[in-house]
């Protein structure tokens, strides 16, 4: 519970600090777009490739394949979720892709990494990390084509522009992150620690982003709708504990389980927004649901540890 109120309250002063900027000017229009541009291209990328290369060890390449493949076990759970959502919600088409979205990609980064530390100690930071591989490879490419989606123009259309987007920074560093990682590449000194003090520009970045769009978004909307909650019990509740439901009999590490059912019960991901200030989507949407979910998860957080510790 002190792991998980200590990155609560880092995560509420971001927020926070955000939204005072906006209101005071200090943060634009144009700042935003140029923060979110240069986390998505610089430092989130070498977040992804310092979570190999400044750990001291690596497992195995059958533990670190078992582990691959659980995430993408777990990620075809979700999508299938995913894809029911809208029509369960009964939802505008111009939403079904921003739901999906929010039901696929939780906070795993910033909350999922301290918490999976606090609770199954510092290798499962290690899984995560290998966890959060196709997490990236998904969200900015599958990510991607949910917020871009555009029902005024034809599936062809659609495609043709999302493909041009789907090359980028970030989904190069997730591939070098996994060679890196079968490799068996860690430890690396100067250059992981410069990766590293670049890649921690990114949580405070994208809080400071998140915050200030959140100060765009009415009050009213925030509580007067019944969806956005609707979100929160599913990405919160219901997916992790699908997840651990059909996973507890095959997966025998518990520690691997531990950390699969955790990740996957983390708030909105932050960087929805970011992606929504880049590529289109219902930003007003993505954020309250991201301030929603983040709130109620200070109760479901605990509820999930409880059940796999």
């Amino acid at each position: 519970m002190g792991a998980v109120m200590s990155q609560m309250a880092l995560l509420a002063c971001g927020l926070v600090l955000g939204f005072v900027l906006r209101r005071v000017k200090i943060m634009n229009d144009d700042v935003i777009h140029g923060m979110t541009r240069l986390v998505i291209d610089v430092t989130m990328p070498c977040m992804i490739v310092a979570a190999v290369i400044t750990r001291d060890s690596l497992p195995d390449i059958p533990t670190i394949g078992m582990i691959f493949a659980a995430a993408w076990g777990m990620y075809a759970v979700i999508l299938a979720v995913a894809f029911v959502v809208p029509y369960l919600f009964r939802l505008d088409k111009s939403k079904f892709g921003t739901y999906r979205f929010m039901t696929v990609f939780g906070n795993t980064g910033f909350l999922g990494f301290p918490l999976c530390a606090a609770v199954f100690g510092q290798q499962s930071v290690l899984y995560a990390s290998i966890f959060n591989i196709p997490f990236n490879i998904l969200c900015f490419t599958v990510g991607i084509l949910m917020l871009s989606q555009n029902h005024s123009k034809s599936a062809a259309q659609q495609l043709k522009e999302c493909s041009k987007q789907l090359v980028s920074p970030t989904l190069i560093s997730c591939f070098a992150a996994l060679i890196l990682a079968l490799l068996g590449v860690c430890d690396v000194g100067t250059p992981g620690m410069i990766m590293k003090t670049f890649g921690d520009m990114t949580t405070p970045a994208a809080l400071l982003i998140l915050g200030a769009n959140l100060s765009k978004v009415p009050a009213k909307t925030l509580v007067s709708h019944l969806r956005p909650f609707m979100l929160a019990a599913t990405r919160l509740i219901l997916v992790p504990l699908l997840v651990f439901f059909i996973f507890r009999n095959i997966i025998t590490d518990p520690v691997v389980l531990g950390v699969l059912v955790v990740t996957c019960g983390m708030p909105v991901a932050t960087n929805g927004t970011l992606l929504c200030v880049r590529y289109g989507g219902d930003l007003d949407t993505i954020v309250s649901c991201t301030f929603i979910t983040t709130v109620l998860s200070i109760a479901t957080i605990p509820l999930l540890v409880s059940i796999v510790v």
